[in-house]
């Protein structure tokens, strides 16, 4: 396929270079976490940093677990930080 062909493609899509690398958008945290608040409760004590560096943990492996490690893996670092954002009352920065 020709990279012309391609671009076509992508832009009947609705997809292009600019799109696929705007900003994550803030709300999109409130939603991933979400499914979080099916097992633990939606408002936080530790602090927004405390809870990202402690799905890292989980994601990581040094912090050895057997749902959170698998659910961890499935998200992106700024993901996970949209997601610790959300669940201490911060808003994204």
């Amino acid at each position: 396929m020709s990279a012309r062909a391609t671009w076509l493609l992508l832009a009947g899509l609705g997809i292009s270079g600019p799109a696929l690398a705007q900003p994550l958008d803030p709300l999109q945290g409130r939603n991933w976490a979400a499914g979080c608040t099916g097992c633990h409760a939606s408002d936080w004590l530790s602090g927004r940093e405390a809870l990202f560096a402690t799905l890292l943990d989980f994601k990581s492996g040094h912090r050895p677990a057997t749902v959170m490690q698998q659910l961890s893996r499935g998200y992106d670092d700024e993901q996970l930080r949209a997601i610790a954002d959300h669940l201490s009352g911060r808003p994204a920065p």
